[in-house]
Order: C-alpha cells, then structure tokens, then sequence
C-alpha cells in the first residue's frame, strides 16, 4: 500500500519538480505548463485506479469462458460453501440437527395425485418417464423427517413441492438443510438448488424469472457476464434459468403482501415450463388464504404436492436439550421444564418448534468456559407468572438479546447498546422497507442497487481517447492552443476512463456476503471519484495556466474540481450506493440509532446468531424475532399508559 501511495505521489510530483526547473532556465510558455497540470494530476488518478482495479479483480475461477453447464457446477460449489458456513453459524449440527418431521398436507390445497402422475408421464414438452419405485403412490407416502426430504421430493412425480407450518416451525433451516442434502447428491449436470427470500419479490412488478435472475447476480456477481457464444441471452443468470440448470427454492411466501400472494403463485405457475422443479415454504393459514381464499380468484401451485411440518416430538426436545447441555449439573437445571414437555402447560406448549427450543438453549445452557450457575434458571419458564403459551414465546425473544452478548467482551458492545441498535433495525425493516431482507445499500431508504465490479475494457478506453482528442480539438479552436490542449488533455482523460469501465469477469466460486458486496461498491465508487476529481482538476487547472494571470490558475482548477464532482455526484446517484449509505451511517451514528462500525456490529451479530445471512444480506435470526424487537417499545408504553389511567387504579 505504500509503495502504491509513493508512486502515485511521485507520478504527480516530479514531473512539476522537473517542468519547473526548466522552466527556470529555458522560459517555458504558459501552453507547456498548461498541458503538465492536465496530465500530472489525472495521471496519478490513473495510476491508483489501475492498481485498484488490477487487485481488485481478484484470483479464482472467472465465470468467462465457461459453457453454461460448467458454470451450473462452479456454481453449486459456491452455493455449497454459502450454506456450509451459514450451517455452522446457525449450529444446524451442534449437537445435531433437530428431528423435524412433516406429513401430507391438506388435499384440497393442491392437485390431484394423478393429475401429477399423468402429467409427468404424458405431458406435452415433460421430459419422458415412468412410474417407478422411486414415486410415491399418493401424498401419504411423503410423510418424513430429518433428512428425508430430498427422497420425498423425489418421490414427487414432478419434483415440485410445497412445504407448509406455522411460525417457528423450522421450514427455513429445513431449507438449507435441504439444499446442503441436494448439493451432496448432486452429479455434474443436475439442476443446482438457489435458496431465495420471496420477502424481496414483488409479483406485481416482476416475472419469477427475472427476479431470480436479480438474485443470483447480487449473490454471485460474476453471473452477470454474457454465457458463451450460441447463447441468446444477456447473462449467465438468465441463461442458466433458461437451460432449466437452476431449481428455485423459495422460502417464505407469507412474507410478501397478503394482497400478492395469490398473483405470486400464478407467477411462479407461468414461469414454470415442463419438466422444471420447484420448492415453495410458505405459513398453513396464509397459504389457505392465499390459494382458497373467501372472496377472491382460487389459484393451485399447478402440479405440485404439499406436506406440512408437525410440532417437536417432547422425547425428542428432552433429548436435544440435555445433548446440549455441558454436563450433570446444566442437564438438572432442566428438570422442571422437562417434566412438562408434552403437557398442556404454557411451557409445553412453547416448547415444540425448533424456534423456541433454540432460544431457550441459548438462553440456558452455558457457552464454553460459562458455569452454568452464573446463567438463567429454565425453571422460571415454569414460574406461576407465565401464564400461556404466548408469553413464554414473548419471554424467551426478550431473553435471548442479552443472552446473546455473554459474556460482556471488552472493546466490544454491550447487551444494553446492541439491543438498543437492533430495535432500530427492526423498526427500519417494518416501516421502511417492508420485509426482512437487511441490505445495506438500503439504509438510506433510497432503491439503489450495490454496484457491479469494474475493469478497463481496451476497446473501450481505445473509443474514449479518440472522443477525448476530439474534445481537445474543439476546445483549441474555440478558446486557443493552449487552453484547448490542456482542457483537451484533462478532459479527455475523464472521457477515455469513463468510457473503459467495464464488468469485472470475477470468481464464480467465491461466497457472496454483505462486507465483500459493500467493498465491491466502495471500490466502483472510489474509482469514479478519483478519476473525475483528478481529470476534472488537472483539466481547470491546465486552462487556468494556459489562459494566464494570477488568479486564473486557482479559479481553473476550482471549477474543474466542481466540474468532476458534479459529474461524479450525478453517475453514483442511483447507480451506487456506498455514498448515500455512508451519509446515512454517519447521521444515525451521530444520532446514537446505531453504532459507527456497523459492518462490523452486523458480521458480530450474525456469528452470535442473533442474524443469519442470505447471500448478500442479513435477515433477523426469525421474522417474530424482528416483530418483536420493532414493537417491544410500543408494547411498554401502551402498558405503562394503560397502568396510569384511572380504570387501571381502582
């Protein structure tokens, strides 16, 4: 980095140093010192920007070059690592994955069997098969648990399946179990399964097609590039979507709009063509609204089965939380709250979705090097005060912030400033943006989009020069040689540099995260800057020394500085989000509504499991939690107010 810093000091230094010492001695014109300081200045930008972008293009597998079906198995290894990692962050394995288990759903909320059947042996454009072994022979036979669920779909005759339950039930991390459990089985030419947030579709808007063509390139930028040659399409995204290469797994269809759900799903039927698979998780009654509603069009996910996920067994909620925990003494803590598993008891009753058992873990069961002592007694989740089942729901989101942050670790944030943060977060997903997909670049509220990576494109920056001598030309002929070769030189520069960005090719089997996709857009947006501000000065200041006289120079090189801020503020306005999102950092950190390392605060809060990551963003650990969180403070208030009124003191 220091060696980048000398030369680009001296790239724009010496040539002064020398031009000067000449000048001294041979009386140069105010023309040659005009055309030095429209070159030295961008000539420096260029430098810096050169061995930004040559370092920042990275190593690895470019996605450029590849047929379609190589990049189909490059990119299953991404996808791969994606979700191993976040698998490990959300301890779907420690100490092993809970046994959720589902069995048909309702029969009127889909097709009939041997519609599926007839369909996938005689349909127009399907892919020829028969019956075999491997279909089931009706929908109850896709009843399963665990890891089963890729069999089941396989048993499905047309590989598309709904997953329905209630709140809690685990049907996200049943998911990624799934898409880790496909991979796994994966062979070269297989369809690689795309885990997708519908919470960020809008069916009104947007096909299923180009929304998860949207998707894969944020995830996986380097998908933006054209497929090879014989394609028709402008990306690899599109191109594997068109190839059949990509089985969309869409979670979480309760999360858009009650009023689009129904369109979605006669979206996701019009995109699908024969032979295509698809995975939908969606709530029971929201589903049931969505599909058979009371007044309203009837729509059926065409050709698909549905199973629905089933409360915890209590033996194996005993049995997962005394795996758990460390030892004899943090396995006691637990026995009154196991004697009530299976019970009718509020703790009971709480106590049989993988959302709740999970956070009552992490509350009670000690970390390593943690005595269980020092923790929270499970037994207060039996405590006369908590009356029902929703208050031991509401109980265990409070708990879980605080336990979160244990221990206090020094030079990090507290339970107090972390929850505080994390309430505004919520806030800004409920009413600003409407789900829960937290992507930076939309803190400010504003729908910019994270910028692609950049190159300089040869044939490109080999038009920008010609338009920039052509500029040169013009402004010598109009205001004289001299200003009109340093003008034409400063602001040709600017030309041939905005008009050589190009796509970085990238590495295709790079894991997308949200601090590799803010560096990527601090990058673009850097070098813009840099390049417009450089050009823009060297340019005003070569006129102000080439038209002459004391003042000119300063008053030159000030507009050229405002000429390249205008045109940088106008290109990143919209098309890169790093500037409104550093602005808006900045003012809410000054307002103490979140911490000046926010980055860092969201990486921290996602290793503690408070967050899990879904490609380029962070969504809160469960939908309830961050309902939770956004309205806690208005629950408080309306308590204390309704304590303070008259009725309340008699």
């Amino acid at each position: 980095m220091w060696l980048v810093a000398i030369v680009a000091v001296a790239l724009l230094v010496l040539p002064w140093v020398i031009t000067l010492a000449l000048a001294r001695h041979h009386h140069l014109d105010a023309t040659a010192v005009g055309i030095l300081a429209a070159v030295t200045i961008p000539l420096s930008a260029l430098w810096l920007a050169w061995v930004t972008l040559a370092k920042g293009g990275g190593s690895g597998t470019p996605a450029s070059g590849l047929s379609i079906a190589e990049v189909a198995d490059h990119l299953a290894v991404a996808i791969g690592a994606q979700w191993n990692a976040e698998a490990a962050v959300r301890r779907l394995n420690d100490p092993y994955p809970l046994p959720v288990s589902w069995t048909a759903a309702d029969a009127s909320l889909t097709d009939p069997w041997d519609s599926l059947s007839k369909l996938a042996t005689s349909g127009a454009g399907w892919p020829r098969s028969s019956p075999g072994e491997t279909w089931a022979a009706g929908p109850d036979d896709l009843a399963g648990e665990g890891g089963e669920l890729p069999d089941v779909l396989a048993r499905v005759p047309t590989g598309r399946l709904v997953v329905l339950g209630e709140w809690g039930t685990g049907k996200t991390l049943l998911m990624v179990r799934l898409v880790l459990d496909l991979l796994a089985r994966r062979v070269a030419g297989d369809p690689v399964p795309f885990l997708a947030s519908v919470a960020s579709w809008n069916p009104a808007e947007q096909d299923l097609r180009a929304w998860l063509a949207a998707q894969l390139m944020i995830d996986h930028p380097a998908l933006r590039n054209p497929p090879a040659e014989g394609r028709t399409e402008s990306t690899q995204a599109a191109a594997l979507l068109a190839s059949g290469l990509i089985l969309p797994v869409l979670d979480g269809l309760d999360e858009i709009p009650e009023e689009v759900r129904g369109p979605a799903i006669s979206r996701i039927n019009d995109a699908l063509r024969p032979g295509e698979q698809v995975v939908v998780t969606c709530r029971t009654r929201q589903y049931l609204d969505a599909v058979r509603p009371q007044i309203g069009v009837e729509v059926t996910l065409r050709a698909a089965a549905a199973v629905e996920l089933q409360p915890l067994n209590a033996d194996a909620v005993r049995s997962y939380l005394l795996e758990d925990a460390a030892g004899p003494a943090t396995k006691a803590r637990w026995k009154p709250v196991l004697n009530v598993l299976g019970t009718e008891m509020p703790a009971g009753q709480a106590l049989r979705t993988p959302l709740m058992v999970g956070l009552a873990r992490a509350i009670y069961n000690p970390r390593p090097g943690e005595l269980a002592g020092t923790l929270r007694d499970p037994a207060e989740l039996c405590s006369a005060a908590v009356t029902d089942r929703s208050a031991v729901e509401a109980f265990l989101f409070d708990a879980f912030i605080p336990a979160a942050y244990r221990p206090p670790t020094e030079g990090h944030w507290t339970a107090m400033q972390a929850e505080n943060w994390l309430v505004f977060l919520a806030r800004h997903l409920e009413e600003i943006i409407g789900g829960p997909d937290l992507a930076w670049w939309q803190l400010s509220g504003r729908g910019t989009t994270p910028a692609r990576g950049v190159r300089m494109s040869v044939g490109a920056f080999s038009v920008g020069l010609v338009v920039g001598l052509v500029v040169g030309l013009v402004v010598g002929l109009v205001v004289g040689p001299g200003a009109g070769i340093g003008a034409g030189i400063g602001a040709g520069l600017i030309v041939v540099l905005l008009a050589g960005f190009d796509v970085v090719p990238g590495d295709l089997v790079r894991v997308t995260s949200p601090p590799t996709v803010l560096a990527r857009d601090r990058q673009v947006a850097l070098l813009i800057l840099v390049l417009l501000f450089g050009g823009g000065l060297g340019a005003g200041l070569g006129v102000g020394l080439a038209v002459g006289g004391r003042l000119v120079p300063a008053a030159g090189a000030f507009v050229g500085l405002a000429f390249g801020a205008g045109i940088a503020s106008a290109l990143s306005e919209g098309q890169i989000a790093w500037p409104s999102y550093m602005r808006t950092r900045a003012r809410l950190a000054l307002h103490g509504q979140l911490p000046w390392r926010l980055m860092d605060f969201l990486a921290d809060a996602h290793r503690r499991g408070v967050l899990r990551q879904a490609g380029a963003v962070y969504q809160f650990r469960h939908i309830e939690l961050q309902h939770r969180l956004a309205t806690r403070d208005a629950d408080k208030q309306q308590a204390d107010s309704t304590a303070a009124t008259p009725e309340a003191d008699e």
